[in-house]
C-alpha cells in the first residue's frame, strides 16, 4: 500500500538573497554626507524632528541619512537637502563641466574636424 505524505499548498516564496555588501569608499561618503547634514543642520539651529517636519520625511529617515545608512532613498535625500535651502548644490552633481571624461569627449570632437 502507497501513502503520499499530505503537504499543504504553501504559498511559493522565493528564496531570500544574502544582503549585499556596501563597498568601503560608498560607506565612507555616505558617512561624510551624514556629517555634512549634520552640520547643516546644527548650523540652522535645528533638531532632527524639525529637520523631518519641514524635509517631509520621517525622524527615523533623517536619523538613518545622518548615520551614513545606504538604504535611504535619492528622493528622501533631495527633499532634506530642500528643507536645508541647499537643493541647488545637487545640481553640481555629474556636471559635464567637472567630468573629466566629458572634457575629454570634447576634445576628441573638436580635434577630429
Amino acid at each position: 500500500m502507497w501513502i503520499t505524505p499530505y503537504f499543504p499548498l504553501m504559498p511559493s516564496v522565493p528564496p531570500r538573497r544574502p544582503p549585499k555588501h556596501t563597498p568601503v569608499l560608498v560607506k565612507a561618503s555616505l558617512e561624510r554626507l551624514g556629517q555634512r547634514l549634520i552640520l547643516a543642520r546644527k548650523l540652522r539651529e535645528m533638531t532632527q524632528e524639525q529637520l523631518a517636519s519641514l524635509s517631509d520625511v520621517s525622524p527615523s529617515t533623517l536619523r538613518s541619512l545622518e548615520d551614513g545608512a545606504d538604504g535611504v532613498s535619492i528622493g528622501n535625500v533631495l527633499k532634506v537637502l530642500q528643507g536645508l535651502h541647499l537643493l541647488e548644490q545637487f545640481d553640481d552633481l555629474l556636471d559635464p563641466r567637472r567630468d573629466p571624461e566629458a572634457i575629454l569627449f570634447a576634445e576628441r570632437q573638436l580635434g577630429g574636424r
